[in-house]
């Protein structure tokens, strides 16, 4: 039987550090508020900003994906990330709804994680 995990607890993997640091879980949150915002941009009729977030969210799904297998590209494709993030983040910054607001401030947040300068670490 799995363990239960409530959202306040830490699941420490002793194996695997690479996948508990601070870029990984603003990927993880990048690529599920890009992803959410990409459906609601549908909804609303606005295709380039759904597709340029739907974009980063692949991105940021590819980024989680060579850092947790330590991928010898890992540093190349979390600059991609940082960029693709930095412009989602500028166009979903000049849309009036909220949750392109909160979208292009998370992505803004994923962007800082991801610079060369936080990953080489």
């Amino acid at each position: 039987m799995t363990p239960h995990h409530s959202a306040n607890q830490q699941t420490n993997y002793t194996d695997f550090p690479q996948t508990d640091t601070r870029e990984m879980h603003c990927m993880m949150e990048c690529m599920s508020i890009c992803t959410a915002c990409a459906k609601k941009c549908i909804e609303e009729g606005h295709a380039r900003t759904a597709a340029l977030c739907a974009e980063c969210a692949d991105i940021c799904a590819l980024a989680i994906k060579s850092k947790s297998c330590q991928s010898e590209f890992q540093h190349q494709i979390l600059d991609l990330c940082a960029q693709a993030c930095r412009r989602c983040a500028e166009e979903c910054s000049h849309m009036n709804a909220h949750h392109c607001q909160e979208c292009a401030e998370v992505c803004r947040r994923c962007a800082d994680c991801c610079t060369p300068v936080s990953s080489y670490h």
